[in-house]
């Protein structure tokens, strides 16, 4: 049976650096998305240029895609696999995988916004106006089946370690 682990939250709380620590401790497929940007340090995605993406979009190769911030993203069918698979995903995008799998729990990352402000402006990717833009929609409501919320705002350690415990406590099929 497939079991599905949707990592949300708001770009910058931390769900990349997360899933890359616990990968050791935790025994599950870690889909790679496809993505229209390449990726950096802390993600693991397939770079796709956006022709060959709306390509395999047409051809319904995608159970869910979604654009932000002018980018495009996708999960393939077929990178879920039967057992525990843990996916890194848009809010908007949650309806698609439990409208196709029974056994899917979202878990919302969260931390404080002067923590994701001090995040967002060290990773130098954009300028103070998107920042702020994006700290506004950080706190969109997330609408889920069976939603659990992971405040990361301690040390990566401390994080990992609570993290791969909520993970490990997670019981499908209630």
């Amino acid at each position: 049976m497939k079991k599905l682990i949707l990592i949300v939250g708001a770009s910058g709380v931390g769900k990349d650096t997360l899933i890359k620590a616990i990968k050791d401790d935790i025994k599950a497929n870690f889909v790679t998305r496809y993505v229209t940007r390449i990726p950096d340090e802390n993600e693991t995605n397939y770079y796709i240029a956006k022709e060959d993406f709306v390509c395999l979009k047409d051809k319904d190769f995608f159970v869910s895609f979604w654009e932000a911030h002018g980018n495009c993203y996708g999960v393939s069918k077929n990178s879920i696999l039967d057992g525990l698979n843990i996916i890194s995903v848009s809010r908007d995008s949650i309806k698609d995988f439990e409208t196709e799998f029974e056994e899917v729990v979202t878990i919302n990352i969260k931390i404080p916004t002067q923590m994701l402000y001090n995040r967002l402006k060290s990773r130098n990717r954009e300028d103070e106006n998107t920042i702020l833009n994006r700290i506004k929609r950080s706190d969109k409501q997330v609408v889920a089946k069976r939603l659990v919320e992971f405040y990361n705002d301690k040390s990566i350690e401390q994080s990992k370690q609570e993290f791969v415990s909520l993970i490990s406590s997670l019981n499908f099929g209630a």
